[in-house]
């Protein structure tokens, strides 16, 4: 057994996809929510933001830890992370092209 596929499949790294990924995942989603919170002005789209962060750590968390191994933790994390860090870039860079 190579030494990826055990470290992907053993509890220690389906833990870390539930720790790191989830709370990089869920800064992403934060930042996503305030830049297309369609409400408000800057600081009613922070509050926004920060309102959803435990709700978005909890749940994204408890469905990593949920896999049966790392790999499939860390393809659950990497299922959200991509398409938001994409509206994240998107979004900052069209927000910077109409200024």
């Amino acid at each position: 057994m190579s030494l990826t596929k055990r470290f992907f499949d053993n509890n220690t790294s389906k833990n870390a996809a539930a720790i790191i990924g989830s709370l990089i995942c869920t800064v992403a989603l934060t930042v996503c929510i305030t830049l297309i919170w369609p409400f408000g002005d800057v600081v009613e789209k922070i509050f926004a933001g920060g309102t959803f962060f435990f709700v978005f750590w909890a749940s994204i968390f408890y469905w990593a830890i949920l896999a049966t191994s790392g790999s499939q933790a860390w393809k659950r994390i990497l299922l959200i992370l991509i398409p938001v860090l994409a509206i994240d870039i998107i979004s900052l860079f069209f927000n910077l092209q109409i200024k």
